[in-house]
């Protein structure tokens, strides 16, 4: 059983999975480690995230848990760091 909680294929001629760094309902988070594979990365604007059409090529979602009563956005550059900090450690 693979448990894995990022299935969707939009990518299926890739073995690449394109996974967006998102806050949406469906979005893993990404202490969770829900790596499987090579893996590229979509990080979406600092304002107002990611389009309907950048969301719609991605294979799965990660979300940065944030604590506190503040905004729930991050500088990108910061996320892209966080994201590939945690990806380098899985591989």
């Amino acid at each position: 059983v693979d448990n894995n909680p990022i299935q969707k294929s939009n990518n299926s001629k890739s073995t690449i999975q394109i996974i967006g760094v998102e806050i949406d309902p469906s979005s893993v988070n990404l202490e969770n480690e829900p790596f499987t594979n090579s893996t590229a990365f979509m990080m979406g604007n600092e304002g107002q995230g990611m389009t309907k059409k950048q969301m719609s090529v991605c294979d799965g979602f990660v979300r940065i848990s944030q604590y506190g009563g503040g905004t729930a956005s991050l500088n990108v550059s910061v996320a892209a760091g966080l994201v590939l900090h945690r990806f380098f450690h899985w591989s």
